[in-house]
Formats: C-alpha cells, sequence, structure tokens
C-alpha cells in the first residue's frame, strides 16, 4: 500500500527533467498520473515509465496558457482516471532578456506560460475538488519568487506571482478542503541549466553554502511529501530548496 493509494494525479511539464521525477515519484506512492507536455514523444515516455510501476497513466499534450485545452485537460482526466486529487504546477518557461531589450510581447509569454498557466490549471483543479471536499494543488516557483536575477525580469515577476497565488488560495480555499503550496527550488540539474563548461559549473557550485547542485529527484520527493496525509497542514506558504542558496545570497 502506497501512501497516495487511490489519488489522481495531474502534472504539467511532465515530459523531462523536475516533472518526469514528479510522476515517477508519485507513481511510486500509489498515484495515478496524467502527464501534461508539449511533446508526445516526451510525454509518452513518462507515461510509460508510470505505467512499468503498476499505475494507471495517460498522456495530454497541449498548452497550459490555452483555456479551452486546460478545460478539455482536466475533464480528460477526470474520465479517464477519476477524481483530480493533487493538480502539479510544473510546466514553465525561462527566456532570458536584458530589461531594456524586452519587449511587450516577450514579457506576455513568460507570463502567459509561467502565471497564467498556473491560474488556469488551479481554477479548473479547484473547481472539481471543491465539489468533492478536498485536494491539493502544488505550485513549482523557484527561488526568483524572491531574489532579483538580472535579464530575467519576466521569470522572475512570473514567479513572485505565482507565490502570492499560492497565498492567496491556501486563504480562500481552506474552506472548501483544498490545500495549496508551492515548492521553490535553486539551482537543480536540469536541460534549463543550459550548457556549461566544467568551469561555469564549478563556479556555480562554489556559489551555493551546500556545494552542489539539486537533482529532480530530490524536489520529487519534497513534492510527494507535500502532498501527503502527512503534510495536511501545511497550506498558503512556499517551500524553498536550494542548498541554503537564499541564504547566502541575503547575507552577501
Amino acid at each position: 500500500m502506497g501512501v497516495l493509494d487511490g489519488q489522481v494525479a495531474l502534472v504539467t511539464g511532465g515530459g523531462t527533467g523536475i516533472g518526469e521525477q514528479i510522476c515517477a515519484r508519485l507513481a511510486a506512492d500509489g498515484a495515478d498520473i496524467a502527464v501534461n507536455g508539449l511533446d508526445d514523444e516526451e510525454v509518452q515516455g513518462v507515461v510509460a515509465r508510470v505505467q512499468a510501476l503498476g499505475r494507471k497513466a495517460i498522456g495530454l499534450v497541449g498548452s497550459v496558457d490555452d483555456p479551452a485545452f486546460v478545460h478539455e485537460m482536466v475533464r480528460r482526466v477526470e474520465d479517464d482516471l477519476g477524481p483530480l486529487t493533487i493538480a502539479v504546477n510544473n510546466a514553465g518557461m525561462q527566456v532570458e532578456t536584458p530589461f531594456l531589450e524586452l519587449d511587450l510581447d516577450t514579457w506576455r509569454t513568460q507570463l502567459s506560460v509561467d502565471l497564467d498557466g498556473p491560474f488556469l490549471v488551479a481554477s479548473e483543479a479547484a473547481r472539481v475538488m471543491a465539489v468533492r471536499g478536498g485536494g491539493v494543488v502544488v505550485n513549482i516557483t523557484s527561488v526568483h519568487e524572491h531574489q532579483p536575477r538580472p535579464g530575467f525580469a519576466a521569470y522572475c515577476v512570473s514567479k513572485a506571482g505565482l507565490g502570492m497565488l499560492t497565498k492567496v488560495l491556501g486563504r480562500e480555499l481552506a474552506s472548501k478542503g483544498i490545500r495549496c503550496v508551492a515548492v521553490a527550488p535553486g539551482a537543480i540539474e536540469t536541460a534549463m541549466q543550459g550548457d556549461q563548461t566544467e568551469e561555469e559549473r564549478r563556479e556555480q557550485e562554489a556559489g551555493i553554502p551546500a556545494g552542489r547542485l539539486g537533482q529532480p529527484s530530490e524536489v520529487a520527493a519534497l513534492v510527494a511529501w507535500l502532498v501527503s496525509p502527512e503534510a495536511a497542514y501545511v497550506s498558503g506558504t512556499t517551500v524553498v530548496m536550494d542548498g541554503a542558496l537564499e541564504q547566502q545570497v541575503s547575507l552577501s
């Protein structure tokens, strides 16, 4: 018996990296998984991985900033897997643009995926959860929810907004039995880190008090705990996991 037996989880951006690890960990803990992403081959690969763990899984290919798609996605989850009890907003993008070169279209594209998307998913998920008396929404933000990063104005603002949305939903939806929590990773070893030389990698790790990058599986483990009954009193807050990077920056 797994701690999440009987649960149904939707994970956006579930085809690679942190999202893939979240899908696998929640499935290992007993949940059935709806895997969302933009690349069908990646999504189906994760679906197969979940099924190999003995859980049911479906793939849902589309963008989370499309309201019609998100509405249909949640309907598909409920029709194919059962009542949705866990929604993980992991899908996101990160574009580096110096502020003086940042145009409105780039700004809107970033916020559309990183803030509008989680809003849409949370809205659709919370509506069906509220009818049945509960569920959990997890928003994957970033240490840049709190920390400014030059060249990433739109990304930082979208993550800060998502952190505040988490706080508001935590308070507003508690009476419906719905928890909303955020996880703010620091430097995690994923494709979003980009291509690095060995020297660049060492320099980055030297700036992290823990002395290393985090692993996607570590983020997944935290998410798994947050959606479990053990975390039933945790809501409306962001949990930072960054090897003490945020404290290092704040003291420097």
